[in-house]
């Protein structure tokens, strides 16, 4: 449970612990509304489509207060005030410049530039604060198959900071099988890495390499098994390696601060690492909130809340129609699920995000092992301690603006999604 530090221009010189009271010290708090938009009887432009991956919409604030939201279904980057009035939308379906393929990842910058990320073009599109595109930055090498776990821009330079997915021999087996070209070697899940968009092509810099832990060599498919193999052979693979679940492992949670300190945490501790670029400064902020040990209990209840979600699934899928193996789909899920292995220890943190000022939310995990969306620790900007939020109430923000402005999803009328965007009070920012 503890972290292998630094790699390429970063240094550690040792941690420096910020300790935080024992005890849990409420918060309560009014989050005042701003505006609204989306929902059912949405304009065309706030119809927001649902997003590739799961999860939220991209988004972010710019220093004037404006909201981005990346479209993927309409194509689109939809630019929203401080009222809740359109800006503009920018984009729209196409091969051209300024046109998107397949937009997947958004980043915005303080003086209203943003960066759309298109595999579909291979390449970073960057825009002014009118909307105009600036200029395309070729990903160069080989096309981009998987979408990296998070991204962040680097707010001081043209650049994003990625977190890459997870290790998988036999997806760049079929990478390089249909391109012809080997991708290159890139961190995973663990690790974080700068892509500087400054130029015509990007350049890769690696940043950030976590603590994982240890795999058994049998694990992956042998270099000459994946060499030999046919494209339904490596689609397997792919697919098992994919289907293998450890359950409880620490995820890599981070994220990056006004002045480009990273805070992340890669392991079932209460400990989040706070790391300078340049400086080489590690400090890391903790509070007394032990992990707690996997039970046969644990692991029996989190086995049967995995079927109890993928049965909602699969029967999802069912009542759409079609000649899809449904029963066959839901047994081999269940006996993926069954046959999972569990970690020691359930992890205390389950999400890390800098405000807008450069304080710390950090997410602990809820009254069950499962549960993301637990309390709120709120650190200041001197790294003290301010209190903890009660779960839900609002929950993490999707985005941290000025002025204290948050924004999130919200489930509207029939659950259609709405974007609320909110106020936080001067101690919470």
């Amino acid at each position: 449970m503890r972290t292998a530090l630094m790699l390429a221009g970063w240094t550690g010189l040792g941690p420096t612990a910020f300790e935080a009271a024992a005890q849990d010290r409420p918060l309560t708090a009014e989050f005042a509304e701003v505006y609204r938009v989306g929902g059912l009887d949405a304009p065309t432009w706030a119809q927001f489509g649902d997003p590739l991956f799961g999860g939220a919409l991209p988004m972010g604030f710019d220093g004037a207060g404006n909201l981005h939201v990346l479209d993927p279904d309409a194509s689109q980057v939809v630019v929203i005030d401080g009222r809740g009035e359109l800006v503009r939308t920018v984009g729209r379906k196409g091969e051209g410049p300024g046109e998107f393929i397949r937009p997947i990842e958004m980043g915005v910058w303080r003086d209203g530039r943003f960066v759309v990320m298109d595999p579909g073009h291979q390449a970073f599109q960057i825009f002014g604060p009118d909307g105009e595109l600036d200029h395309f930055v070729k990903t160069g090498g080989a096309p981009i198959f998987v979408r990296f776990l998070a991204t962040r821009v680097d707010p001081r330079e043209d650049a994003m900071i990625v977190q890459g997915p997870p290790p998988n021999p036999a997806r760049w087996a079929i990478a390089e099988s249909v391109t012809g070209t080997r991708p290159d070697e890139r961190v995973d899940d663990r690790g974080l890495e700068r892509l500087s968009l400054r130029a015509d092509v990007m350049t890769v810099e690696p940043l950030l390499q976590a603590w994982r832990i240890p795999r058994d060599e049998d694990e992956w498919p042998r270099p000459e098994d994946l060499r030999d193999a046919s494209p339904a052979d490596l689609a397997r693979m792919a697919s098992e390696i994919e289907g293998r679940r450890r359950y409880l492992e620490p995820e890599l949670l981070w994220d990056i601060m006004p002045d480009g300190t990273i805070a992340y945490c890669d392991s079932s501790d209460y400990a989040v690492k706070l790391v300078r670029s340049g400086g080489g400064v590690t400090d890391a902020l903790r509070r007394p909130v032990p992990p707690e040990p996997v039970t046969q209990r644990t692991r029996t209840a989190l086995i049967a809340e995995e079927i109890r979600i993928e049965r909602l699934y699969i029967e999802e899928i069912a009542s759409q129609g079609g000649t899809m193996p449904i029963q066959e789909m839901f047994n081999e899920s269940r006996r993926q699920i069954e046959n999972g292995e569990f970690f020691a220890e359930v992890p205390v943190v389950r999400g890390v995000r800098a405000t807008w000022e450069g304080g710390l939310w950090v997410q602990r995990r809820g009254d069950e092992p499962w549960d993301e969306e637990g309390p709120i620790d709120v650190f200041g900007v001197d790294r003290g301690y301010v209190g903890t939020l009660a779960a839900g109430a609002p929950g993490m923000p999707a985005a941290f603006g000025p002025d204290g402005l948050v924004a999130f999803w919200e489930p509207g009328d029939l659950d259609v999604p709405e974007i609320v965007v909110r106020r936080l009070p001067a101690p919470l920012r």
